[in-house]
Formats: structure tokens, C-alpha cells, sequence
């Protein structure tokens, strides 16, 4: 048993050496075959140098077409640009610096340390090798959508559709504006629901402003693709807008007033700042103050009513008034039957400390003081309750008649009811 085990272990330490050879000699063949390549190139560049060009061609042409490092790739690129200018023209110079171009990244510089004429064929072979690329890539850029403002100065959204997004791709919306010279782009990013997706600052939405907007694929190193995809919108000349809905027919609309005639969406141009804004119809109206900030739109809801527009709030304030007058007395009950129970607890028998009142009593007081002091603070609870209802009503606008005189928000009337020991009534601001 001993020997078996002795022959399996020689056996096991056998095939170890032997896989330890097999993997070193596979490093070594591939530094060897690295080396190889390396020394192939160094001969192409030494036929190149002393212009032997059709040589340097054989030579590169033994090279593998894949599996060459990057930067091998590169140089042995460049040696066939060089040799193929010389030897079989411009087209075939071109044709040869693709190789060169793809092993660098698609960087359409690649040839930046080289000579004019190298440099050209390597400029050509990037710009047809990159538009190659985003059509082997499958993408295809579709459905420009623009959000067109309904005021100038206000942002406008862009967003367009993808079928791929590989990790080089970089899509912008390039933006020529009538009112600014030159054009900007602007970068659109993935959004949850799918399309790509930017929005254009505010500052360039002039007003009366014409705007061209184009899809362009890039890479980092620049343009690949300009689109079809183009779209124009013209900016509104408004900066700010009062928008009511709907306005009926017979109403009249005045702002500050003076009157105006909405568009058919119920919107009323105006500048921006604060502004009263009044809709008369048939007799009743209603009005409000609104700031509209520039680029913005303000929208306003009136409804007119006719004369009693504040009757709500009379009745508001009058429940108030009501329900703390009737606080107030069950309050006032409750505090005279604790003196009485102070006075009747204090009442003793002549010539004695002993009490004169019985228990009974005093507790018969003492629960007529608990119900008339819950009752009056339930009161207190509802008038104040009411008193906000009706300050809510006096701050709506008003449908009355006759226009208020025009004051500030914080000089509308304030009405707030109080409840004092003994006392009940109402303040406020007017």
C-alpha cells in the first residue's frame, strides 16, 4: 500500500512539473512572438528610413491582422501610410492609415508627429473610418421633439431618440439663435422613460429670436455625424403672460384697468411686475393682484360674482362674533361658580372650626362650573375655527360691485377674535 501511494504521489509530482513547463514555455513563446512582431516592425521602419518602400510593404504585409498591441499597431500603420503614399499614390495612403486610426481610438490626429502629406492621408482615413463607425454601431438618431416656449426668456426643452448608446457615443442638440452670433451645443443625457434629453438655458431665448436646432453625433474627439434631424422654432415677443382659461364671451378682461383682449387660450401679454387683473361678466365681477416674474406665466382663476361677494364672509365674522359672545358668558358662569365655591368652602359654624356648607353642595357647584367651562372652551374652539374661515373669505377676491381701493397684501384687513377671564371680543387691522 505504501509503495502504491509513493508511485500516485511521483505520478501527481510528475504531471505538476510537466504543467509548470508547458505554462512557462507559453509565457515565453508569447514574449517570444511579441518580440517577433516588434522586430518585424523595426525591420519595415529601417526599409522605410532608407527608402526602400516596397520592401517595407512586404514586410508589414507579414504581419497578423488582428492580436498586434496598440501601440505596434499604431507605428506599423504609419510605416505602410509612408511607404503606400510613395509607391501607389494618395487613395491608397488613406486606405493604409485607417489601421493606424482604429489601433489609436479613431483619433483623427494620429499622425500629428508626421509629415504634412501623412498627415492628410491620416486626416481622410479618420473622417471616412468614424462615420464607418457609428453606422457599424447600429445608431440611428430620430424623433427631435422641441417644447416651444409660450414666453421669451423661458427654457426650452430638446429631447430626441437613440436606438443605441454605446459607451463613445455623444449626442448633442447644436443651437444657432438668430439674436447671438455663432452657434452652442448642447449636450442631451439618457432620462428614466428613455429619450435623450437637454434643456436650453434661458438666457438664449430672446425675444423674436429664430432658433435652428440640429442633432449631431460625436466621439471624444469630435463630430462623427451631423443628422437630418433639424428643427426651427421663432421666440415669442411677450416676456410674461396672465393666463385666466377660460374667459367667457361676453366678459371684459382689464389689467391695471385698462382693457385687453385675451387670445383664444384665455392669455393676456403683459410686462413684467405686479398687476391688478379684473373679468367683468354680466354685471358681477371679480379682481386680484399677481407678479408675474419675466419668462414666466402667472396663472389667474376668477369668478365673478355679483353684489354680496363677501357675504361669507359676513356670515363668517357674524358666527364669530356669535360663538365668542357665548364663550365668553359660559366662561364668565364658570368663574363666578368657583368663587362661590371659594366662598361657601369658607363658611364655618359660629364659635367652631367646623364647615357650615355640606359636601353635597359644594360639589353640586363644582359640577355646574365643569360643564359651563368645557361648553364655553368648546365655543372658544369653534369661534376661533370660524374666525379663520372668515378671515380666509375677507382675503378672497372680491366679487362686489364697486372696486376696493387697491392695497398692498399685507394691508388686507385682519380680523382675530379674543377670550379674556370675564371678557370676549374681537381685534384686528383694517
Amino acid at each position: 500500500m505504501k509503495n502504491g501511494r509513493r508511485s500516485m504521489g511521483a505520478r501527481l509530482g510528475r504531471v505538476a512539473v510537466a504543467l509548470s513547463v508547458v505554462v512557462a514555455l507559453g509565457a515565453a513563446g508569447t514574449e517570444a512572438r511579441g518580440e517577433d512582431l516588434a522586430s518585424v516592425v523595426a525591420r519595415a521602419r529601417e526599409q522605410v528610413e532608407s527608402g526602400a518602400f516596397a520592401d517595407a510593404l512586404r514586410t508589414l504585409n507579414t504581419l497578423p491582422k488582428s492580436e498586434l498591441p496598440p501601440t505596434l499597431a499604431v507605428e506599423a500603420g504609419l510605416l505602410e501610410t509612408q511607404a503606400a503614399l510613395v509607391t501607389r499614390g494618395e487613395a491608397a495612403g488613406a486606405q493604409a492609415c485607417t489601421k493606424a486610426v482604429v489601433a489609436a481610438g479613431y483619433d483623427p490626429e494620429v499622425a500629428r508627429d508626421q509629415s504634412p502629406k501623412v498627415r492628410a492621408a491620416c486626416r481622410t482615413a479618420a473622417e471616412s473610418a468614424r462615420k464607418d463607425r457609428i453606422e457599424r454601431a447600429g445608431v440611428k438618431l430620430s424623433d427631435l421633439e422641441l417644447e416651444a416656449p409660450e414666453v421669451a426668456w423661458a427654457p426650452v426643452r430638446i429631447s430626441a431618440t437613440a436606438s443605441v448608446t454605446p459607451p463613445w457615443l455623444r449626442v448633442i442638440a447644436r443651437v444657432r439663435s438668430s439674436a447671438i452670433e455663432g452657434s452652442f451645443d448642447l449636450p442631451l443625457a439618457p432620462s428614466p422613460d428613455g429619450p435623450l434629453r437637454g434643456t436650453l438655458d434661458p438666457s438664449f431665448i430672446r425675444p423674436k429670436a429664430k432658433l435652428d436646432i440640429t442633432i449631431v453625433a460625436q466621439d471624444k474627439f469630435g463630430d462623427l455625424a451631423t443628422t437630418a434631424l433639424t428643427k426651427s422654432l421663432t421666440v415669442p415677443g411677450q416676456e410674461a403672460i396672465v393666463a385666466l382659461g377660460d374667459v367667457p364671451g361676453s366678459a371684459v378682461v382689464l389689467v391695471d384697468d385698462k382693457p385687453v383682449d385675451p387670445d383664444d387660450d384665455g392669455r393676456v401679454a403683459v410686462e413684467p411686475g405686479k398687476h391688478e387683473v379684473e373679468m367683468q361678466v354680466d354685471g358681477a365681477t371679480s379682481s386680484t393682484v399677481v407678479t408675474v416674474q419675466r419668462g414666466s406665466v402667472a396663472r389667474v382663476a376668477l369668478s365673478p360674482t355679483k353684489g354680496g361677494g363677501r357675504t361669507f364672509a359676513w356670515i363668517a365674522t357674524g358666527l364669530t362674533v356669535g360663538l365668542g359672545a357665548a364663550s365668553g358668558v359660559f366662561l364668565y358662569t364658570a368663574a363666578s361658580r368657583t368663587s362661590e365655591i371659594e366662598d361657601l368652602a369658607a363658611l364655618r359654624e359660629p364659635g367652631t372650626s367646623l364647615p357650615a356648607t355640606d359636601y353635597a353642595e359644594i360639589k353640586a357647584r363644582d359640577d355646574e362650573r365643569r360643564t359651563f367651562q368645557t361648553v364655553g372652551l368648546g365655543l372658544a374652539i369653534g369661534g376661533g375655527v370660524m374666525g379663520a374661515l372668515a378671515l380666509t373669505f375677507w382675503l378672497l377676491p372680491s366679487g362686489g360691485g364697486k372696486k376696493a381701493p387697491k392695497k398692498d397684501a399685507h394691508l388686507a384687513p385682519v380680523v382675530v377674535p379674543y377670550i379674556g377671564p370675564g371678557s370676549v371680543g374681537l381685534s384686528g387691522t383694517f
